[in-house]
């Protein structure tokens, strides 16, 4: 008996953003994302978001795409985030999902193969996210048990600047990053393929981690908006303070011009 052909998916978030503007090909197979076929018969699918997916390729194959795309790159990561699936073709068997440590597929067509990229590349892209909000909640925590001791954070306002900025990177990153609830586009024209995408959007738990994610978001912006006001009122008490000291400096000299001189 033949074997099944099956082949390895592999997605990288590579950093913020991909710009993919002037990588339009013929033999794309797909414009957003930018799907195309390698020259070894491997497929490659690139995201704005800055998620590359490489199926089929060995890694050196993987390696030269990765290099070519460094210049498009918005913020590149040093250390990738990654997720992998081993794809098996079954034609006269049901699409399953995880049910046998792989994604077991009817066939390895072009729109399966934009699925299950656009599964993967959420996945990473996510994890990516994960690992951010955790570093930007072990700052938080600190903040948190300095108000609950009723004092106010301390150190210079650069260090409290660079955590608003940081929630702030975050808000506009999962903000121009597509909703899973906007489906992927290859399924306005196939939608037979819906319970395969749900299949595999359970199988990544990607609407659970979005939702996390989103909540998370939620009490870091509630923080930084929470640290901007501090920032405020630490500036208006200094304020104060300073014109008490100029009213009493000008007490002062009006005392002794009157009782000195």
């Amino acid at each position: 008996m033949p074997q099944p052909l099956s082949l390895t998916a592999r997605a990288l978030q590579l950093g913020e953003r991909i710009d993919l503007k002037g990588l339009e090909r013929e033999d794309a197979f797909s414009k957003s994302p930018l799907a195309f076929k390698t020259p070894a018969g491997g497929t490659a699918v690139l995201f704005k978001t800055g998620t590359a997916v490489f199926m089929g390729l060995n890694p050196l194959e993987e390696d030269d795409l990765v290099r070519s795309l460094k210049p498009r790159i918005t913020a590149p990561l040093d250390e990738h985030e990654t997720e992998s699936a081993r794809l098996v073709a079954k034609p006269d068997e049901e699409e399953l999902v995880g049910a046998t440590g792989a994604l077991q597929l009817k066939a390895l067509d072009n729109n399966r193969l934009l699925l299950v990229a656009a599964a993967l590349g959420m996945s990473a892209s996510l994890s990516w996210d994960e690992r951010r909000i955790g570093h930007a909640f072990d700052r938080i925590s600190q903040v948190a048990q300095t108000l609950k001791q009723r004092k106010l954070p301390g150190g210079p306002q650069s260090a409290i600047l660079e955590q608003i900025g940081e929630a702030l990177l975050i808000q506009q990153r999962l903000a121009s990053r597509a909703d899973l609830d906007d489906k992927p586009d290859v399924l306005w024209d196939h939608p037979e393929l819906d319970r395969f995408w749900a299949k595999l959007v359970d199988e990544y738990d990607l609407n659970q981690r979005s939702r996390a994610v989103a909540r998370k978001l939620a009490v870091i912006r509630e923080t930084a908006d929470t640290l901007t006001d501090l920032m405020a009122t630490r500036t208006s008490h200094r304020l104060e303070w300073y014109i008490i000291a100029l009213i009493m400096l000008e007490v002062a000299l009006g005392l002794w011009d009157r009782f000195v001189k």
